[in-house]
């Protein structure tokens, strides 16, 4: 079984991804922040409502509800939009059930920290949180592939170019889908079809 940390430690783009993401969030967190304390300073001065604002989570909530609403209506939370990445739905339609499904870990940095894990840990596309996979979404930049499969073939996972008399030199088979191996040093070869590594 591959997974996303077999793949991140030498694969740039990869890198890449998951910095921007990383960008992104902590865009929105502040955004999202701000909303919670303007919000704070109503309840507070509101007789009654002070004490149910310090209700655990209560800024996680509202900013799993801004990346819902944004990513529905438009894809892209503000960060998102700031660091050029965008949800992508891997079926036909991508909903508001979907749109929650995915952003439910942002309730706490622990559940995104595990959720992060979860997806890395198993075999998949590295760009997806576990969540990802449940909602069938994924994240991608401008013009890159939805798909794994394309993502892979469309050269965005490669750091080398082969010549074609490198490529028959190399001309090996992966034992998961036969797709040809691409030498990464150490005796070690990855799938260009399927990214797993042997």
């Amino acid at each position: 079984m591959v997974t996303g940390f077999d793949l991140i430690h030498d694969n740039k783009p990869l890198q890449k991804h998951w910095v921007k993401r990383l960008i992104a969030y902590i865009l929105d967190f502040f955004i999202s922040s701000l909303v919670v304390y303007l919000i704070f300073l109503f309840f507070f001065w509101v007789p009654g409502l002070g004490a149910w604002w310090y209700f655990p989570m209560t800024a996680g909530m509202v900013q799993v509800f801004y990346s819902a609403v944004f990513e529905y209506s438009t894809k892209k939370t503000i960060g998102k939009a700031v660091m050029g990445i965008e949800v992508g739905s891997l079926t036909q339609t991508f909903d508001m059930p979907e749109a929650l499904i995915r952003n439910i870990s942002k309730l706490h940095g622990i559940l995104l920290l595990l959720d992060w894990l979860g997806g890395m840990l198993s075999e998949g596309d590295p760009r997806q949180r576990y969540l990802d996979r449940l909602a069938e979404t994924t994240v991608t930049g401008t013009g890159e592939p939805v798909h794994v499969g394309d993502f892979f073939e469309d050269h965005i996972f490669r750091e080398k170019k082969y010549d074609e008399r490198e490529e028959e030199k190399e001309l090996k088979q992966c034992r998961e889908c036969g797709g040809t191996l691409v030498s990464i040093g150490e005796e070690r070869y990855r799938c260009r079809d399927c990214g797993r590594i042997q």
